[in-house]
C-alpha cells in the first residue's frame, strides 16, 4: 500500500515531483564512519484507508531517523534561475528508533501514538515524503562485514504496509580524527533574541549548549569567542545587543579583567566537543577604522568605553589592548589554549582600506606575536604586504593564494559571487555542489574553513530578526546563507540537510586522507581527476550520481 524507495542523500525529494536519481540499497562505510541515506515514500494503492504508520527498525547497527520537513522558499538567488522557488526539503525533525507504541480506541478505531514523539508519519497519494536515516551517527566502531537493515512500515492494526531493506558493508578501515579546523560564526545575540532570554543567563547557556552540541556533531570544532561584542554586520554608528564575556572595571587609566564568564563559555564548548576558539575581532569590519563596542564598570556603573567614536589607533585603545592581551594571555595559558586560539584584526578589508588595516595590524602585531592571527579577505596584496599571515580567503577569490600560502584557510560568503559552479550551502546550490567542498579542501591542502552564519537570524546589517523556518530568505539575496540550523521547541535546534551535506564533505576529507594512505597519493589523486578533472574551487560534479560514483570508487579501492 505504501511504496518505498531508497536514495542517496544527494538526491532531493521534493513533495510535488517524482524523485530524480538512482535508487540503491547498498552502501559501504568505514568502521567509525556514519553512513546516511533517504527513504522516500507515498501511497501507491487507491484502496488505502489509513495513511498513518510507524516504523519498526531491525538492525544490529545503531540507526538514527529524521523526518524531512519542507520550507517554502520564495526566492533562491538574484541570478541563478535553475533552481525555482517552491518547497525545499531541508529541516530535519528527529524521530526515535523503535519508540514505545501506545494504542487507544477512538471513534471505533484503534489510534496509535509514538510515545514522546513530535512527528507522526503519514503517507499521501499526491506527494512524496522522506526520512533521512543515518547509521552510526556517533561515529563509534562498528563490526566489519555486511549488515542488513530492515525498515517496516506498520499501520494502526499492526500490519506491515511497506518495507525497505538496505545492506551496509563495513570495512576494516578506520577514519583518522578530523584535522580541518572548521568554524561557523555563532551569534549569541540572535540566540538570546529568538528565544527571548537574557544573554549569558543560566537559561541562555542551556540553549547555547544544545546548539553547540549540534554544531560539533556536524564537524564544527572551533567557535567564535565573544570576548567583546563582535563588530560584525553592524551599520557604521550602530550597535548590536551587547554580547561580551569579559568583565571589565576601569580605574583611571588602568583596567581590571574578569574572565569567569569566558571560562564558563569555554567549558561548555569543550564539553560539547569544541577544541579551538577564535577571538572576536579587535577592530571594526571593512577596514579596521574604529574599535568594537566594549562595556566596562566605571564608578560603579556599566558604561560603553569604546565604540565607533574611538579611532582604532587611539592611545587609549592601544593602552587598553596592551593591558587586556597581557591578562588574557595569562588566562589562555591557564586554560591551555595558547595554541588553540586564533585572533582577528578586522573582517574583509578591501584594497582601498589597506592603510587603515595596516595601521590596526601594527597596533597588535607585537602583542599577538605568539598567536595565530588571520582574517577573512579576498585580496592577495594584503597577504603579499605581510599584513595577514593566515589569510582566510573567499572561495571565488582563492586562486592567487593556492600553492603560495602555508597556512591557507577558505570561507564562504552568500552573494552572487558564489553562483556558477562555486560550492556553497544556500538553497539554490545542489547537494553535490555543497558536498564537493570537501574534495576541494583536500585537493589543495586547506587548513581551515570559516563561514559567517551558523545561527544568524538577523537580516542584513543586523537590522531585524527572522525565523528561518517561516522566512528562509530572511531578507538576503540567497536563501539559507546566514544559518545552518533552525530554532526548535524547548531551546533546541533542528539540523538541516544543507548542514549535513557540508558535514559529509568534511568526512570526505578524512576518507580521502585514508585513501591516500592506503593506495598512495598518486592513485588517490588520479581517481579524483578521473571524475572531476583538475580540481579548483569552481569545480562542480555533473550531478548527484557522478559524485556517488566517485565515492563508490574510493571505497572499491579500499577493499
Amino acid at each position: 500500500m505504501i511504496e518505498t524507495r531508497i536514495y542517496s542523500t544527494l538526491v532531493p525529494i521534493y513533495p510535488d515531483k517524482e524523485p530524480v536519481g538512482k535508487q540503491r540499497n547498498f552502501f559501504t562505510t568505514c568502521k567509525n564512519q556514519p553512513v546516511s541515506f533517504q527513504m522516500a515514500y507515498r501511497i501507491c494503492d487507491d484502496s488505502a484507508k489509513d495513511n498513518s504508520f510507524y516504523i519498526k527498525v531491525t538492525s544490529a547497527l545503531p540507526v538514527s531517523q529524521y523526518y524531512i520537513n519542507n520550507v517554502a522558499v520564495l526566492h533562491t538567488s538574484s541570478v541563478d534561475t535553475k533552481q525555482p522557488v517552491g518547497m525545499y526539503p531541508d529541516i530535519l525533525l528527529p524521530k526515535k528508533t523503535n519508540p514505545e507504541i501506545c494504542c487507544s480506541p477512538y471513534f471505533g478505531n484503534n489510534l496509535f501514538t509514538e510515545k514522546d514523539e513530535q512527528v507522526r508519519l503519514h503517507a499521501f497519494d499526491d506527494s512524496w515524503q522522506a526520512l533521512y536515516i543515518t547509521i552510526n551517527e556517533d561515529g563509534k566502531n562498528m563490526p566489519e562485514g555486511e549488515h542488513e537493515i530492515t525498515l517496516e512500515l506498520i499501520d494502526r492494526l499492526g500490519v506491515c504496509i511497506g518495507v525497505a531493506k538496505i545492506s551496509i558493508k563495513v570495512l576494516s578501515h578506520r577514519l583518522a580524527p578530523q584535522k580541518l579546523l572548521y568554524t561557523n560564526w555563532f551569534h549569541n545575540d540572535c540566540l538570546a533574541d529568538i528565544y527571548d532570554v537574557e544573554i549569558f543567563s543560566d537559561k541562555y547557556f542551556e540553549i547555547f549548549e544544545n546548539y553547540v552540541k549540534v554544531a560539533a556533531k556536524n564537524g564544527m570544532n572551533m567557535i567564535l569567542l565573544p570576548a567583546f561584542t563582535p563588530p560584525l554586520d553592524t551599520p557604521v554608528g550602530g550597535e548590536r545587543k551587547t554580547a561580551q564575556l569579559v568583565g571589565i572595571k576601569k580605574i583611571g587609566a588602568k583596567y581590571e579583567f574578569d574572565f569567569s564568564l569566558m571560562k564558563k563559555f569555554i567549558d561548555i564548548c569543550k564539553k560539547c566537543g569544541i577544541t579551538h576558539f577564535e577571538h572576536s575581532h579587535l577592530f571594526t569590519q571593512w577596514g579596521a577604522k574604529a574599535t568594537p563596542k566594549i562595556m566596562a564598570e566605571v564608578s560603579g556603573k556599566q558604561k560603553k568605553i569604546f565604540g565607533w567614536e574611538t579611532d582604532a589607533t587611539s592611545k587609549k585603545y592601544v593602552s587598553f589592548l596592551t593591558q587586556y592581551i597581557g591578562k588574557l594571555s595569562e588566562f589562555l595559558k591557564q586554560e591551555k589554549l595558547e595554541k588553540k586560539i586564533i585572533f582577528h584584526v578586522s573582517d574583509e578589508p578591501q584594497s582601498d582600506q589597506i592603510p587603515s588595516y595596516a595601521a590596526a595590524h601594527k597596533v597588535v602585531e607585537k602583542l599577538l606575536e605568539n598567536y595565530a592571527v588571520g582574517d577573512a579577505l579576498s585580496h592577495f596584496e594584503i597577504y603579499e604586504k605581510g599584513l595577514c599571515k593566515m589569510p582566510i580567503v573567499a572561495t571565488p577569490d582563492i586562486a592567487p593564494f593556492l600553492g603560495k600560502v602555508k597556512n591557507l584557510w577558505a570561507y564562504y560568503v552568500g552573494t552572487s559571487s558564489q553562483l556558477g559552479a562555486i560550492s556553497n550551502r544556500t538553497f539554490h546550490i545542489t547537494r553535490e555542489r555543497n558536498r564537493m567542498i570537501g574534495v576541494q579542501l583536500f585537493y589543495h591542502n586547506i587548513k581551515g574553513f570559516l563561514h559567517w552564519g551558523y545561527n544568524n537570524y538577523y537580516g542584513e546589517l543586523s537590522q531585524y530578526i527572522f525565523n528561518p523556518g517561516i522566512n528562509p530568505c530572511g531578507g538576503f539575496a540567497m536563501a539559507g546563507t546566514s544559518y545552518s540550523v533552525y530554532p526548535a521547541f524547548g531551546g533546541k535546534c533542528h539540523e538541516s540537510i544543507r548542514q549535513k551535506m557540508f558535514a559529509q564533505g568534511i568526512t570526505d576529507i578524512r576518507l580521502l586522507s585514508l585513501a591516500e594512505k592506503v593506495m598512495g597519493k598518486e592513485k588517490c589523486r588520479s581517481i579524483i581527476e578521473k571524475h572531476f578533472g583538475k580540481v579548483d574551487f569552481s569545480t562542480a560534479p555533473q550531478d548527484a550520481q557522478s559524485f556517488d560514483d566517485f565515492i563508490d570508487e574510493i571505497f572499491e579501492n579500499l577493499n
